[in-house]
């Protein structure tokens, strides 16, 4: 058994961790690999890991352009004055 088995084993649960959790806030502690190559018997779980990892982050990109697309179509509505009743055509 590799002698750093137990700190990958951690490094990989912290991760999925994360991942379950996608909405709580990430351990702001910067992130330090074990010392050594991932040990042979973890490569699968580790790859998982990175599969989740990268459709989250997929999935946050499209998220974020949306985002920005619908602040940029609330700026485009002009400002009207109080006393004029305004109406937005959301479907033209």
């Amino acid at each position: 058994m590799p002698d750093n088995l137990t700190e990958w084993l951690a490094v990989l649960e912290q991760f999925e961790r994360a991942l379950d959790a996608a909405d709580e806030t990430l351990d702001p502690r910067a992130f330090e690999p074990p010392s050594g190559p991932i040990p042979d018997e973890l490569r699968a779980r580790a790859e998982a890991v990175l599969t989740r990892q990268q459709l989250m982050i997929s999935g946050l990109t499209a998220s974020r352009a949306h985002v920005a697309r619908e602040i940029a179509a609330l700026r485009r509505v002009p400002s009207g004055r109080d006393d004029v009743p305004i109406y937005l055509d959301v479907e033209g």
